[in-house]
């Protein structure tokens, strides 16, 4: 993902771009005017030193334990401009049950939900009903998501949650049999422009397992998937630039899941389809508060996370 933004970045050519990267993977080759190599520990100190030195900032890590929007705290505290989401908005949208609670509010489709401490996970799911889906209140990709069919299931799904997991609370939502899918969007101080309809290979177990996906994704659901979407990053204030929806496909409705306030997978594949530079555009999302006029998808793009890894793309 890191190299596939640098190389749009490059593409324009209206930035001077630095980047960190951490000394292990040090040889991977990026296109990238500055780079520098970060030993175990340095990562802090390194991150504050650059801020002085940037106008404005892209900050590709997870939400988890607060991680991304710690990050872009710092980013804006520092008086630099963010090509991403505020603080806030990445707070509210990585916790995914402060989610449910504002789709159901706004009254989109999304999947029966609870919020439970490990201890009343069994009650909570004989109240959802099986098969219901177990997963960490924040995270990303699939880390710690289980499909739970039986109550004899649970207390394993449980295992795998604790080792993924540092709270005391997990969500249990009632499961959909359906496609699972992303929406890519481009936001603009508070304006959303559905990009593309994404298809996400993902194995139901224990745990669930993020194989790859495609770009675009052709479904009876697609209109109903991007007017869902947009609906939902309509309800947070302060997402910004790239953002991403996921989603569970039925041929009558599309299911809303969660927010991603930030660059996904999906970017290294939609941006090898997609008519336009997106570091450029997340640029004039971000900073002039223009979206495309138009969007033009052509070609339909396949990719798999285990090449990816292999070629360090989603590094």
């Amino acid at each position: 993902m890191l190299q596939a933004v640098l190389a749009d970045f490059r593409a324009w050519g209206a930035v001077h771009t630095i980047t960190t990267l951490d000394q292990r993977v040090a040889n991977l080759l990026l296109p990238v005017d500055e780079l520098i190599a970060v030993a175990p520990g340095q990562h802090a100190d390194i991150f504050a030193a650059l801020l002085a030195h940037c106008d404005a900032a892209l900050i590709i890590a997870p939400e988890t334990d607060g991680i991304l929007a710690r990050l872009n705290a710092i980013a804006q505290g520092a008086g630099v401009r963010l090509l991403g989401s505020s603080p806030q908005a990445v707070t509210h949208a990585g916790d995914k049950w402060t989610c449910y609670q504002s789709f159901l509010q706004a009254g989109l489709p999304t999947p029966t939900t609870r919020l439970t401490l490990f201890a009343d996970a069994c009650p909570t799911s004989r109240e959802i009903g099986y098969p219901l889906v177990a997963k960490p209140v924040d995270g990303v990709g699939c880390e710690g998501v289980c499909l739970v069919t039986n109550e004899a299931e649970l207390d394993a799904a449980l295992v795998i949650l604790r080792q993924a997991t540092r709270h005391d609370k997990i969500i249990l939502q009632s499961f959909v049999d359906g496609t699972h899918a992303s929406v890519s969007l481009l936001v603009a101080h508070g304006q959303a422009l559905p990009v593309s309809l994404n298809g996400q290979a993902v194995e139901a177990g224990r745990p669930f397992v993020y194989r790859g996906g495609c770009v675009p994704l052709l479904h009876p659901s697609a209109a109903r998937a991007l007017a869902v979407a947009q609906a939902a990053v309509d309800l947070l204030p302060g997402l910004q630039g790239y953002v991403g929806v996921d989603l569970v496909l039925t041929n009558q409705e599309a299911w809303l899941m969660e927010i991603n306030p930030r660059l996904t997978t999906t970017y290294i594949g939609l941006r090898q389809v997609i008519q336009l530079n997106l570091a450029q555009a997340m640029w004039q999302a971000c900073f002039e508060a223009r979206l495309p006029d138009r969007v033009s998808i052509h070609g339909q793009v396949f990719f798999a996370k285990d090449e990816l890894l292999k070629r360090g793309m989603m590094t």
